[in-house]
């Protein structure tokens, strides 16, 4: 789904144009649009370029809602199941792909934490490979849950690779800003 779909999308349900952020590579800022629909919820479109996808945030205090609002919008646009990004990851064999299917699973994880997304995540700080090891720190920034906190300390200290190194250093701050 691009931009104007979205955008031809939210004009036949009536939602109200918010504003758009512009990429900024200089920043890693990714193209956002957001709309807000009654009853305090919000959906954004994000053209997320370090993960290679576009994807739909919808967001709101009201769960039912929140559900009412994605069961729409999946009878619209092609998603992802939570499923279906779990298979990716398990059947991605090559460490580029592996590293791409880590970065979607935390993209695409559900507001509240589940064990199938933090297991396969946590496994990724093992990895082998740096890119994947990396890849699980931006995963778990993706999802902001509060258990990946004590794991993030954790790579610091067993971490070989300096920019794996620094990339948990730079979550872990973000997590204790939250």
């Amino acid at each position: 789904m691009d931009n104007a779909e979205v955008r031809a999308l939210a004009a036949a349900d009536g939602w109200t144009y918010e504003g758009d952020t512009a990429r900024d590579p200089d920043s890693r800022a990714f193209y956002e649009a957001k709309w807000s629909l009654p009853g305090g919820l919000s959906v954004n479109y994000v053209a997320d370029e370090l993960v290679d996808a576009r994807y739909l945030v919808v967001s709101g205090e009201d769960d039912a809602r929140v559900r009412e609002v994605t069961t729409r919008l999946a009878a619209e646009v092609i998603f992802w199941s939570l499923d279906e990004l779990l298979v990716n990851f398990d059947t991605s064999v090559y460490p580029a792909e592996q590293t791409r299917s880590v970065l979607i699973l935390g993209a695409g994880s559900p507001k509240r934490a589940a064990d199938p997304v933090i297991m396969r995540i946590l496994e990724a700080t093992h990895h082998k490979d740096a890119r994947v090891r990396r890849a699980a720190v931006c995963a778990m920034v993706y999802s902001e849950w509060p258990e990946y906190r004590e794991p993030l300390a954790e790579m610091i200290v067993r971490e070989t690779d300096a920019q794996v190194i620094h990339h948990a250093r730079i979550a872990v701050q973000l997590f204790e800003e939250q």
